[in-house]
């Protein structure tokens, strides 16, 4: 292995599920190097709970340990971690989240293996949800997938599945602190502009969402829509006809099915109409959420012909 991996762990208030992070990163079988960023504002109750639960692994130098001194969010953090990492490839890992022992390596290997061209790489993936339901990954498209990302299509779990070059990624500026929502879905988009994405067929990672502390309101996520649709509208009205309105059509859909268990339907509908979603698209989109719901399955539905 000629490669070390850098895997940055932003937290905030999870002192006591950090360290499952942590274990999980210190069985990795390539070198790596741990940076745990603090985003709790240093000499908050919640910060000193967190240090106290790295102190063995800080004292044991198994972890590099970085407090911001005001809660600065999340894309901020990952920023923070990636400016201090020497690691040829980088992953920012949620702090309750898990890794299995080879997915580094294997993901870095197939990345070495392809070449500069692909810039980012994912494995498949499950989900636990509460009352211990597990939902199954089921994406694997690989390539170029630009489109895709534009339109959010690509469902690889979390931003923590995402393997990328360090090079690249600090090349792109890392995280746009601008995005309070979809952050890791954005710095994704930017890595695939023009780079491919690599897949790893095997079920490495484990999302936990048994315990959810933040409740997203419909206006926050169609907040985080148009905010999206303002960054890359550019680069989205760049592509051929067909595949700019895919993208438009299935942003406006995803806002639909949110808006069901937020009864905001109506709002969803007119944002549709605006988007020019048709009968015919719309139908797709409901059968693709029945085949997810019954198969308890995580992709993306693929409007888009590349």
């Amino acid at each position: 292995m000629s490669y070390l991996v850098t895997i940055v762990i932003p937290t905030y208030k999870r002192a006591d599920r950090i360290t499952r992070a942590v274990e999980s990163c210190l069985k990795q079988t390539c070198p790596c190097e741990i940076i745990v960023v603090d985003d709790n504002g240093r000499g908050s109750e919640d910060q000193l709970l967190t240090e106290q639960a790295l102190r063995p692994y800080i004292e044991a130098d198994q972890v590099i340990y970085l407090v911001n001194e005001v809660n600065s969010r999340a894309s901020f953090s990952r920023n923070q971690g990636l400016n201090a990492a020497k690691g040829k490839y980088i992953t920012f890992l949620d702090d309750d989240d898990e890794i299995s022992p080879r997915k580094l390596e294997k993901q870095a290997d197939l990345l070495e293996e392809l070449g500069e061209e692909y810039s980012c790489c994912y494995t498949n993936y499950h989900k636990i949800l509460e009352g211990g339901k597990t939902y199954t990954g089921s994406e694997n498209v690989s390539g170029y997938v630009y489109p895709y990302a534009l339109a959010r299509v690509i469902y690889n779990g979390s931003g923590s599945n995402l393997l990328a070059r360090t090079e690249t990624a600090k090349e792109i500026g890392g995280y746009d602190i601008s995005f309070a929502k979809r952050q890791d879905m954005e710095f994704m988009a930017r890595l695939l502009k023009n780079y491919k994405l690599a897949y790893v067929d095997e079920d490495l990672f484990t999302i936990h969402y048994e315990i959810r502390e933040n409740k997203l309101t419909y206006e926050g996520l169609s907040s985080a829509d148009e905010h999206w649709i303002e960054v890359f509208r550019d680069e989205i009205d760049a592509l051929p006809a067909k595949q700019r309105d895919a993208v438009y059509q299935s942003l406006a859909l995803e806002r639909w099915r949110y808006s069901i268990p937020r009864h905001m339907q109506k709002d969803a509908f007119a944002n549709m109409k605006k988007y020019h979603v048709t009968f015919p698209v719309f139908v797709r989109y409901v059968f693709y959420l029945i085949d997810r719901v019954v198969g308890k399955k995580s992709y993306g539905v693929k409007l888009i012909k590349l």
